[in-house]
């Protein structure tokens, strides 16, 4: 599994993928943060409320970004053949590619801490923020990039068309993501309603954000991931017995 690792961790770092990725995650929410209507400069509040609203959405899109290379590339090349030969168990390739892609995503949430710092120093009076409900929502943030990640590596391994698996891994986080949520406000009976928003992954994002760790969020998130890698592992077995 160490070897699959590191060698997705180079693949990753050698090109520009990763550092688009960090790119466009950084820029993108510090200009909500810090520019756009709302940001903390115009409305002088001490919050990081602008940034965990929108950084979902950036993950969203991103993530598949990272999973669309991760088995598409070697069942085009064939060197999935050759890699399913030799003495490695799936659990381990299938490990190895996404603790390499979860790598590369939380060292995407790390630059961003100077957002927080910078709002605890501008305080007034300084560092009076609301550090439980941001070090939950980054919690929160953290845990549902590893899901998309899941989700994203599993569509990864039903198609060998990088662009199909990024779209695949988009439609199924979205899914994930609101659709389970939009189920909830239909009516089709208090049962439903309360399943759908048990299984939305923005519900558990929220709960995390309001500062308060709940071990019933994070056993979810847990069980998407171990889900997600699973039907990974199936879907592999199906193309390679």
């Amino acid at each position: 599994m160490w070897a699959i690792l590191r060698k997705e961790l180079s693949t990753l770092l050698y090109n520009l993928i990763a550092y688009l990725v960090w790119g466009i995650f950084l820029v993108g929410t510090g200009l909500f943060l810090w520019v756009f209507s709302g940001s903390a400069i115009q409305t002088g509040a001490a919050e990081m409320d602008n940034f965990f609203a929108v950084a979902p959405w950036f993950m969203l899109f991103l993530v598949p970004a990272l999973t669309m290379r991760t088995f598409p590339e070697e069942f085009r090349s064939g060197t999935y053949e050759l890699l399913a030969t030799v003495p490695i168990s799936r659990w381990a390739i299938i490990l190895g590619k996404y603790l390499a892609v979860g790598v590369v995503i939380l060292l995407a949430l790390v630059p961003t801490l100077v957002f927080y710092v910078s709002l605890g120093w501008l305080a007034q009076p300084r560092w009076h923020i609301d550090h439980g409900a941001i070090q939950g929502a980054y919690i929160g943030l953290a845990g549902m990039a590893l899901v998309l990640a899941a989700l994203g590596l599993w569509m990864a391994t039903l198609t060998s068309h990088t662009i199909i698996a990024f779209l695949l891994g988009v439609f199924v986080g979205f899914l994930w993501l609101v659709g389970f949520e939009f189920a909830s406000d239909l009516p089709i009976g208090k049962p439903l309603q309360d399943f759908f928003a048990q299984m939305s992954l923005m519900e558990h994002y929220r709960s995390l954000s309001r500062g308060v760790v709940d071990s019933r969020d994070i056993l979810y998130l847990l069980l998407v991931v171990t889900g997600g890698l699973y039907l990974a592992y199936q879907s592999l077995s199906r193309r390679h017995p």
